[in-house]
Parts: C-alpha cells; structure tokens; sequence
C-alpha cells in the first residue's frame, strides 16, 4: 500500500473560480507522482463544518502527461462540478432533489462509524437517513446507483 503524503492545502497552488451562479470557490491544486501515474488534485479551500463537506476532484494521467494540460482538465472537472446541482429549496423550505439526479460522495474516514454512513451533495452533509428523505417522493419509481472513480 502507498502512503501520500503531500498536503494539498498546504503544498498546492491557489485556484481561484466562480460558479455560473456567482459564488466563488477557492481551491487548492497539486499534480505529484503515484504508482500509476500522475495525479492531480484540487481540493476546496473551505472550512468543513457539521454541515459543509469541501469539495475535492482529482484526475490521473499517465507518466508522460503535460503537467498544464492535466491540471485544466482538473480545472474543467471543478468547473463542471461547482456548476451542477442537484439539491433545491422547495417553496415549504425543504431541501429537494432538482431534475431527478442526484450525485455527490460518499463520505469515508477511518475514524467513522460505518454503520451510518454519509454523503456529500453540493457540498452539503447529508446522512443516509435524510438521504432517504431526499428519496421518499419517488417511491415505486426505479433508480440506477453508479459508484464512479473519484480520478474519472
């Protein structure tokens, strides 16, 4: 098992990028060597609270790879993403899934107890109890669940 132990917040670079919305995100970006590759990291300069998970993308390239031409396609990642949402606040005040897609992070540590799990939508904690909440409108409907690759 290979142990990383560069420190995007500490050793990145600034990236400075507004949503289509106009909030603005400040991230901090890295490209380093792992066994596979290069692999290039952007992680969001953002306090991580009860309720805020700061967002992180990464994407892996081969050995080869142009540093620049790996780090804007981060950078289009972050984009893409800070411009998606999939959670809205209904007219009653309540958090709802917009456009029928929902996509986010599972969330995982170590030091976490497994047994209730949680996610991160836009950014926001969810448990899975309020995940379930989120989806409870759409009983009897079918859902396709895709587990993606973080580096994809």
């Amino acid at each position: 098992m290979t142990t990383i132990i560069t420190d995007p917040l500490k050793d990145g670079y600034d990236f400075f990028i507004t949503d289509k919305w106009g909030k603005e995100y400040h991230f901090k970006i890295i490209t380093f060597d792992v066994p596979s590759g290069k692999l290039s990291i952007a992680v969001e300069n953002a306090e991580e609270t009860d309720n805020y998970h700061p967002r992180k993308m990464e994407v892996l390239s081969d050995y080869d790879v142009d540093i620049e031409a790996a780090e804007l396609k981060l950078k289009a990642k972050v984009k893409k993403e800070i411009n998606h949402k999939s959670l809205r606040m209904n007219d009653e005040g309540y958090i709802e899934i917009k456009n029928d897609s929902l996509q986010g992070v599972i969330l995982a540590d170590w030091d976490m107890d497994i047994s209730e799990p949680m996610f991160s939508v836009d950014g926001k904690k969810i448990t899975a109890q309020e995940l379930s909440k989120l989806l409870s409108p759409y009983g009897a409907f079918k859902f396709r669940l895709e587990i993606i690759d973080p580096s994809e």
